[in-house]
């Protein structure tokens, strides 16, 4: 994954799937699918989110989105 822009592109993209999905638990594979990712890219991208407190694992492969996430409507600098 290129750096700055196409960074930007791929967090706007999580971050409207997991807008749409918020509380709904999605396997790590459906999220790269629903954003239009790269299976390895958005792996990585969804671990350095989970470590950021934007987005939850409970468990192995699964990702959740809180409804009242921070990260939802914070701003990503172009």
């Amino acid at each position: 994954m290129g750096e700055g822009p196409q960074l930007n592109e791929a967090l706007e993209r999580l971050r409207t799937v997991f807008r749409g999905t918020a509380g709904v638990e999605l396997v790590d594979s459906d999220v790269a699918e629903l954003a239009g990712l790269d299976d390895d890219n958005c792996r990585a991208l969804l671990g350095i989110l989970e470590a950021a407190g934007a987005i939850d694992r409970p468990r192995g492969r699964v990702f959740v989105c809180r409804p009242a996430s921070w990260w939802t409507s914070a701003p990503i600098d172009s």
